[in-house]
């Protein structure tokens, strides 16, 4: 691994809402335990019928005396905004960004890219329901496209934090937070900024729900057995389990935040992207994940030898589990490393997920510890000779792996260090 730069892209804060709260070392001693928080019954989803009943939701206080937001600001923003507005407050607190003397910093000179896999869902039906009781569009609140509208995330946070930096989102399926994180450290490094926040978020509703229930992409056989719906791994998985959730890190260049004095908790090495390109949208090809953990290894400069652990998509789906370890197996050859997915503990939170499981990530490698696969046995028997992490591990950690991989073949590596 080459050494330390000051134009290294570094994280200074993070901050995790999902259905294990957002207080994160009680969360992470949760994943270092092995002990994960069981899933919860949907009234709506019973109501409708669903195949799958059982979802993750985030208990936090969004309302607007909890977030410090003015009525003004509030009408804006559903609640994916509100829950990714405190997933962003969190990580701010903690790497103390505008608390700095730097010139960019008293400026607010911060780029924003954050998103989510829709704008506000609930705001579309909002839309439907006024016109089809009203017939009348002028019935139609004038505060709607600012949450329907795609970028309605990174563009609330802006106008709530003030920042002045460039602005947008990325959407790339259930890889959209790890495009948002590298596409953030890609400003860093040419120059177009100089601090960050970078984050996705997923809130349930209606629609989106339906959606992946008619698709068969839930698991829609542990109605009664929450505690294990999610269980990535397991010889009887049955599909995955939707979470809410809220992922947020600040990035700067070292040399910015070592002037400032903040606190360093890691750095992003690189990362790499790929497409399937296999004209198959839901199904995974194992050629699309080995192309983009191979080139995020070429483009950090980190040897396959240096990577220790990789936090595995690992969804929870027949498909898609095996599919990304034989990818693995094929980047690192007969070198066994430390592997495991961290949805059986929060469930599948989409555009959120990249992020969120990047901070797990990388507070695995400060801690010194592998947050092991729960739920997985009895284990998927061609797992037998290479299985993941099944029990609290503790381990010297130099460098890991972060995947995401999306519907339609779109795929994220990030590599990370302390």
């Amino acid at each position: 691994m080459r050494p330390d730069s000051p134009a290294d892209v570094v994280i200074t804060g993070v901050g995790v809402c999902c259905n294990m709260g957002d207080d994160l070392p009680s969360i992470l001693a949760k994943l270092r335990e092995g002990s994960n928080v069981p899933f919860e019954r949907w009234q709506v989803a019973i109501d409708l019928q669903a195949r799958c009943q059982v979802i993750g939701q985030y208990h936090g206080d969004v309302s607007d005396a909890a977030l410090g937001i003015s009525k003004k600001l509030s009408r804006f923003m559903g609640r994916g905004a509100r829950v990714a507005l405190k997933s962003a407050q969190i990580a701010i607190a903690q790497s103390r960004l505008f608390e700095s003397t730097l010139p960019h910093l008293a400026r607010r000179e911060v780029a924003m890219v954050f998103g989510s896999g829709t704008g506000d869902v609930e705001t579309h039906i909002e839309v439907r329901r006024k016109l089809d009781e009203t017939r009348d569009v002028k019935r139609v609140s004038p505060t709607v496209i600012p949450r329907l509208m795609a970028s309605t995330v990174s563009a609330n946070l802006v106008n709530v934090l003030k920042t002045t930096g460039p602005s947008f989102t990325a959407t790339a399926a259930c890889s959209g937070g790890a495009y948002n994180i590298l596409l953030a450290s890609s400003l860093l490094q040419t120059g177009h900024a100089k601090a960050a926040i970078a984050g996705g978020v997923e809130v349930c509703d209606t629609h989106f729900f339906a959606g992946f229930d008619a698709m068969g992409a839930y698991n829609g056989r542990d109605n009664d057995r929450p505690e294990r719906a999610s269980r990535p791994y397991a010889a009887d998985r049955a599909g995955f389990i939707f979470s809410e959730g809220a992922g947020s890190v600040v990035l700067e260049r070292r040399a910015d935040a070592e002037a400032r004095g903040a606190p360093i908790l890691g750095t992003i090495r690189g990362f790499g992207m790929s497409s399937d390109g296999q004209g198959e949208m839901v199904a995974p090809a194992k050629s699309g994940a080995v192309a983009s953990m191979v080139a995020a290894l070429e483009l950090s400069g980190v040897d396959a030898a240096e990577i220790d652990y990789v936090n595995t998509h690992g969804t929870s789906t027949p498909l898609g589990d095996v599919s990304e370890v034989r990818a693995i197996r094929d980047v690192f050859g007969d070198r066994r490393l430390h592997y495991s997915s961290t949805k059986g503990y929060t469930g599948h939170t989409i555009s959120a997920a990249g992020v969120i499981e990047a901070i797990f990530t990388l507070e695995m490698l400060r801690g010194g510890w592998v947050a092991p696969s729960v739920s997985a046995e009895p284990l998927d028997p061609e797992l037998a000779d290479y299985p993941p992490v099944l029990g609290p591990t503790d381990a010297a950690l130099r460098c890991a792996i972060s995947n995401s991989f999306g519907f339609g073949g779109t795929n994220a590596t990030l590599v990370l260090s302390r």
